[in-house]
Parts: C-alpha cells; structure tokens; sequence
C-alpha cells in the first residue's frame, strides 16, 4: 500500500510504501505513484530558491518526505505545486483504492 500525507499548512507530503499491485518492476500503480514523487520533488527543486525545500528519500524503501519552507510571499506557490501533485495522488487512489491511500490535512 502507497500511503500519502499532506499537510497543507506545512507544506509537507510524506509518500510511503509500495502498491504491491504486481510483482517488483511490474506494478504500474507504483509507478505511477513514483512518477507523482519525482514529480513533486523535481518542482520543490526547480524552485528552491522560493520554497528552501527539504528533501528526504529513502531509495531502498520508496519513501519520500518533501517540506518545503518558503520565503516571504511564496507560501502560495508552494501550496499550489503540492496541491498539483497530491491531487494526481487522489486520482491515483480512487481508480486504486486497495493499493493507494491518501489523507490530507489542512
């Protein structure tokens, strides 16, 4: 199971585990979430300047934590890359909700 955490007001995702829909290297539902992954974290660090994130990853297990803590006036920005992202997460989750769980906090 991928579990996805967001915290909005900390402009935290934390993407933990493995979809186990398919064996290792055939699970299209891992992939997809780590395309989603990858995704927030090439966009927190394109604009690491703004958002100053901080990068957590785990390569052996595919957990990711990406918080980012953004300068003056940037607070809204980084909301709007990570609501992007974490609602490709919901999407995720609705067409696999026995392989994907997301919960979001405001």
């Amino acid at each position: 199971m991928v579990n996805v955490t967001y915290n909005r007001r900390d402009t935290t995702l934390i993407v933990k585990g493995h979809a186990g829909a398919a064996p290792r290297g055939q699970d299209l539902v891992c992939a997809a979430a780590s395309v989603l992954a990858f995704t927030a974290l090439a966009a927190v660090d394109e604009n690491k300047e703004w958002f100053l994130p901080a990068v957590v990853t785990d390569a052996d297990s595919a957990d990711f934590r990406i918080m980012c803590n953004p300068v003056d006036g940037q607070l809204g920005r980084c909301r709007d890359v990570l609501d992007t992202v974490f609602t490709g997460f919901e999407i995720l989750a609705g067409e696999y909700p026995d392989y994907v769980r997301t919960n979001k906090e405001d």
